[in-house]
């Protein structure tokens, strides 16, 4: 596995890579990505394997262009509004299929597809000439990584590069199915419903998605009394970990920090830290369901054990 840096030189060598079939770690926006040439189904085949992620839950494309997606997919009058409004950035949208392959889509006839604001996917995207699978990083199930050592943490050396990054986000990109009418939100993200509704009239959809594996029992606290009852489960629990916005607990306390932006950049560091603190417990103050927030409580209530409301 090869350590890569956001210099001239080792750009070109993740492309290399991709080209010959490689699967190669890249920081987005959003959350680190995990990358192979979506043309390529030995690539995407490996993909799959490594991330354990079931054959029936398709991948999401990456595009270094716009004209790209005119390419692949069927951009109808919707479609084509939010990628004037929103492309490159954190939305990816479902739109029909033209030609990506069966194995990225899962047999689907509808393809999603976004792209990334960040110059290294579109970067390796461009050169390399084709479209990319750019799914997060991680193992199928855990909190999706935004570190290079998070990826580390799940692959080892597996990967054939991962490239040293910076995220900006946090919180992987919203999903949304436009080939329907109203649009259908298939995951809140960092787009959020409210900014979305400006544009484009959606309905939520069932969650399809499961639970995060975290191994230790999360709660998740919401209300205006939440200090006050993760104090007295800190007296019951000896062996827990706090996730907050500040430490007014004392002891084994992560701070995520205040702001929502912040938060969101932080909870899924926090979730891996509090493992590797050996917590049994981890209890974790819950924000407000408003903007970004809304996407991250998704996130969270995809991890807890529990939710209790104070």
């Amino acid at each position: 596995m090869e350590l890569l840096y956001p210099v001239e030189s080792d750009l070109r060598r993740a492309v290399e890579i991709l080209r010959r079939g490689g699967l190669v770690a890249l920081p987005t926006e959003t959350v680190y990505g995990l990358c192979c040439d979506a043309f390529n189904e030995e690539a995407v085949e490996r993909l799959y394997e490594l991330k354990r992620r079931p054959k029936n839950k398709p991948l999401i494309v990456g595009v270094g262009k716009i004209e790209e997606i005119y390419e692949i997919a069927e951009v109808n009058e919707i479609a084509e509004k939010l990628i004037r409004e929103f492309f490159p950035g954190p939305l990816t949208l479902i739109m029909k299929n033209k030609k990506i392959p069966p194995i990225v889509t899962a047999g689907s006839e509808k393809v999603a597809i976004r792209m990334p604001a960040h110059e290294i996917p579109l970067k390796l995207s461009t050169e390399l000439g084709r479209p990319i699978v750019i799914p997060s990083a991680n193992i199928s199930g855990r909190p999706s990584p935004t570190k290079y050592e998070h990826v580390l943490e799940d692959f080892g050396d597996s990967l054939d590069a991962v490239i040293v990054g910076e995220c900006g986000i946090g919180i992987e990109s919203t999903i949304l199915d436009v080939t329907v009418s109203p649009a259908r939100l298939i995951r809140p993200g960092a787009v959020s419903t409210d900014i979305l509704r400006n544009f484009v009239d959606l309905v939520p959809s069932e969650d399809i998605f499961g639970q995060y594996e975290i191994f230790a029992d999360v709660y998740v606290f919401v209300g205006e009394k939440v200090d006050e009852v993760i104090r007295k489960f800190l007296e019951k629990e000896k062996n827990a970990v706090v996730i907050a916005k500040k430490d007014v607990y004392g002891g084994r306390v992560i701070e995520v920090g205040e702001s929502v932006e912040s938060y969101a950049m932080n909870i899924f560091d926090a979730l891996r830290k509090a493992e590797k603190m050996g917590a049994r417990v981890i209890l974790v103050e819950g924000i407000e369901e408003k903007g970004i927030g809304e996407a991250v409580m998704h996130r969270l209530y995809r991890s807890a054990r529990s939710v209790i409301r104070v």
